[in-house]
């Protein structure tokens, strides 16, 4: 029965290790302090954002909804962030899990919101796993890691808490080239 179960758990981890070699998404969400995958996103404007455009920047992700009380009040707090950060590397992404694209459009532009607003993706949630609540955070730093996955509301302070020594690192060589 032990070699059994040693084969099985060898084979569970041959798969993993292999099926991250070749890209394939695998079992369970990336966990934090692991490279984070690389997603392109479409925007509800139509604009493709290219994960390489993201490399060398602090990358916020915020799950939310129009219809989820808690979402909706962090997205303010979100844009601040959002425009006070830009120049210093920090890229936001609001993906709403709404149905309709319609909706999420209407509140974007009565709210004057100007971060990059997505619709939900498979992809993404095939990668991080489904969420439970909203807001859901992740967020990744220069490198490409994710650092933070937090549930539920972040107070300003404690956002700004987490962003800070993320923004305060240096941008890889490799990307001070690629974004030039």
């Amino acid at each position: 029965m032990a070699v059994i179960h040693g084969l099985r758990r060898a084979v569970a981890l041959a798969a993993a290790f292999f099926g991250c070699a070749c890209g394939v998404a695998a079992a369970g969400p990336v966990p934090v302090d692991a490279p984070a995958p690389v997603l392109d996103v479409r925007l509800i404007n139509g604009k493709l954002v290219k994960a390489q455009v993201l490399r060398g920047k602090v990358v916020v992700t915020m799950i939310w909804a129009t219809w989820s009380p808690a979402a909706r009040m962090q997205l303010g707090e979100l844009q601040r962030r959002y425009t006070d950060g830009r120049g210093k590397g920090l890229e936001v992404l609001a993906l709403s899990i709404d149905e309709s694209i319609g909706e999420v459009r209407e509140f974007w532009r009565a709210r004057g919101y100007t971060m990059p607003v997505a619709m939900r993706s498979d992809a993404f949630f095939d990668h991080y796993g489904r969420v439970s609540t909203t807001p859901m955070y992740y967020i990744v730093d220069r490198q490409g890691v994710l650092r933070h996955r937090v549930a539920g509301t972040l107070g300003s302070e404690a956002l700004a808490a987490l962003l800070k020594p993320l923004l305060a690192e240096e941008v890889p060589p490799s990307e001070r080239v690629a974004r030039h």
